[in-house]
Order: structure tokens, then C-alpha cells, then sequence
């Protein structure tokens, strides 16, 4: 089965503190009034996201929203690239992935995936950490598997 992906690339650092990029990548895939839950499960990761964010470990790989929807990947933009902003797109998305079902994989450098995932286990079973050397794709939950089936006779009669 293929999946749907759609691309988001956050300015970080110089422009903007991790934190504060953070800030920006959860209104984007969380949204205040449908995603009230998923919100604040985010930003209890506040400190560990924002780590990973300040260690350019989402540079060449993506933190990957999966649920409802397509598949999110996002990226950060570091130094010059930053300043410069060109590849930058931070446009918001016309669907919630976090809304229902969802998980999230956020890439940590191997020497702190250890801390990194035992943090991640204390706050939320929905956000994990993922190697970000490794190239991986995300396991999408059970809403985000299913496939839709089109009755293409249904469709031909009008």
C-alpha cells in the first residue's frame, strides 16, 4: 500500500529557538479546537522535542506524523538555510493528522535514543523516538491503514 506524504519544512535555529519551533510545528498538526488532547500531549514534550530540535536531528530526517489523513514528515531548517528561508513551508495543513487515532516519530541522534525514549514513555505512548540515522518509515496506526475503496461502477454511471 503506498502512503500519502506531505512535506513541512519549519525554520529553526538562528530565526527562531527550538522551543519556539516546536511551538509552530504543534499548531500545525494539532489544532486548538479539534486536537485538545493531542495538543497538550505535544507540548507535555515540550523539553525533549525542543532538545532534538536544538541537535539539527530533524535536518535530513523527518518527524513523521501518521493518522488521520496523509503522513506528515517535518523538517527543520538550521544556520544560513534558516536566515535565507527559501525551502521553508510552514503553510498549515487542511486536515488535523492528530485528530483520532495518530502517532508521531520524532529522529534523535543514537547516542540519545536511550534517555530520549525512556522520556518519551513517561509522557505518551503516541510519540516516540527514532533513530535518525536510520532510515525508517512510520507505522501508521489502525485509522491510517485502511484503504477506501472506490465502487468505480458507481462511479462511471454518475
Amino acid at each position: 500500500m503506498t502512503t500519502t506524504r506531505v512535506r513541512r519544512t519549519f525554520v529553526a535555529t538562528p530565526v527562531r529557538s527550538a522551543s519556539a519551533t516546536w511551538g509552530a510545528i504543534v499548531d500545525a498538526v494539532a489544532s486548538e479546537d479539534e486536537d485538545a488532547d493531542a495538543r497538550t500531549e505535544l507540548l507535555g514534550v515540550t523539553g525533549v522535542a525542543a532538545s532534538l530540535i536544538a541537535a539539527e536531528a530533524w535536518r535530513s530526517t523527518p518527524a513523521i506524523v501518521s493518522g488521520v489523513g496523509p503522513q506528515v514528515r517535518i523538517y527543520c531548517l538550521y544556520n544560513e538555510e534558516a536566515i535565507v528561508g527559501d525551502d521553508a513551508n510552514e503553510d498549515g495543513l487542511s486536515w488535523s493528522p492528530t485528530a483520532g487515532d495518530w502517532i508521531m516519530e520524532l529522529p534523535c541522534p543514537p547516542e540519545d535514543l536511550a534517555w530520549v525514549q525512556s522520556t518519551l514513555a513517561e509522557w505518551s505512548d503516541r510519540i516516540r523516538a527514532i533513530d535518525a540515522t536510520a532510515k525508517t518509515t512510520a507505522v501508521a496506526p489502525e485509522a491510517a491503514r485502511s484503504v477506501a475503496e472506490i465502487d468505480v461502477e458507481g462511479f462511471l454511471r454518475g
